[in-house]
């Protein structure tokens, strides 16, 4: 499929099918959800987070982590159904799923109109 000859509204009507055939509606909307830019104040959330801690709690936390995903990469507990998934699991399900059926141009031109507000103008102007 050459996304080179087809506009973006075509570009980003394919990708919302793709991701409804691989995701579901559901998976659909929360791999949307990742594409739009943040409206929280991540420095102030972060400093929150951060200023009681120590750098000894620091990399207690992250040894602990390594422990766990060291245990997930032995183990990996199936995940069978779209709503066991993590928001970024699901983010990358998406991805790989566009790449594969309009190629890395086509999923890079998705992003681009997910992340503007072209994408609420195709939507708008399709009925």
């Amino acid at each position: 499929m050459n996304v080179e000859n087809m506009t973006e509204f075509e570009v980003y009507e394919l990708g919302l099918k793709i991701l409804l055939d691989r995701l579901g509606a559901s998976g659909r909307v929360r791999f949307l959800g990742q594409c739009q830019p943040s409206m929280e104040d991540y420095t102030a959330k972060r400093h929150k987070w951060l200023d009681n801690l120590d750098m000894n709690t620091i990399m207690q936390e992250i040894q602990e982590l390594r422990t766990q995903k060291r245990k997930e990469t032995i183990n990996p507990e199936p995940k069978k159904n779209i709503h066991d998934l993590t928001d970024h699991e699901v983010y990358r399900v998406g991805l790989n799923a566009i790449s594969q059926k309009i190629g890395p141009s086509g999923l890079m031109q998705f992003l681009r109109l997910c992340k503007s507000t072209i994408s609420l103008y195709a939507i708008d102007n399709s009925k």
